[in-house]
């Protein structure tokens, strides 16, 4: 769980850093793949040096972030994904491959799975960036299976905590406060009690609608 939290406070801060648009020549999938791995060293000039490499890349390079993206191992694609939340949010391709990655339908091998999963987890977080993607969090709430559940419910919970809502959001968030007032009753403890905890982060957020909906529903 350590190295989860690790995992998303490094992508939370990828995320939130602005990234200034610089021309430059555009990287090639290698590349940006060796920037990736870099950025995940132990040395920390190393991987600080890779993750400024990485904040700073621009449309030229669009293609190869584009084919990692979409076809890249899991923690890979969720390690681009943050430059389309920053740089292109409406692009067609994100929601589908960060979807395929929470749900499991890019992982290949069992060599790195613990890796995989918490990239899995990880990519719920991109989810949350958007309208279309609390839609597919939604969906994993009410049909996914335990892990699924429990990645939306946390993803939920980061998202809650700032009242940050996307734009478009709120008609997607009435459907999901009756879904996490079902998670807050399942039997699992995690999922039931981060679903109570995320369903009394709305209830006190700044937005009035979803606070008064979500009181009906707080136990």
């Amino acid at each position: 769980m350590t190295r989860f939290i690790l995992f998303v406070a490094t992508l939370t801060f990828l995320l939130l850093s602005p990234l200034p648009a610089l021309a430059q020549q555009p990287k090639t999938e290698a590349q940006i793949r060796q920037l990736i791995a870099q950025s995940r060293s132990k040395d920390l000039k190393t991987s600080d040096s890779a993750g400024e490499a990485l904040s700073k890349l621009d449309r030229s390079s669009l293609p190869a972030l584009t084919s990692i993206l979409t076809k890249g191992n899991p923690c890979d694609r969720v390690a681009v994904a943050q430059w389309f939340v920053e740089n292109d949010p409406h692009n067609k391709d994100l929601v589908p491959a960060m979807t395929q990655v929470a749900t499991g339908g890019s992982l290949r091998t069992l060599f790195h799975l613990e890796e995989e999963m918490m990239c899995r987890r990880a990519a719920a977080y991109v989810l949350a960036f958007s309208a279309d993607g609390l839609t597919v969090l939604n969906r994993l709430l009410r049909e996914g299976d335990l892990w699924e559940r429990q990645s939306a419910v946390f993803a939920l919970d980061d998202l809650t905590e700032t009242s940050n809502y996307p734009d478009g959001s709120i008609p997607v968030f009435k459907q999901l406060i009756p879904e996490l007032a079902k998670a807050a009753k399942a039997k699992d403890r995690t999922l039931s009690c981060m679903a109570d905890e995320v369903l009394g982060q709305i209830t006190r957020g700044d937005n009035a609608e979803l606070a008064a909906l979500a009181k009906k529903y707080v136990r």
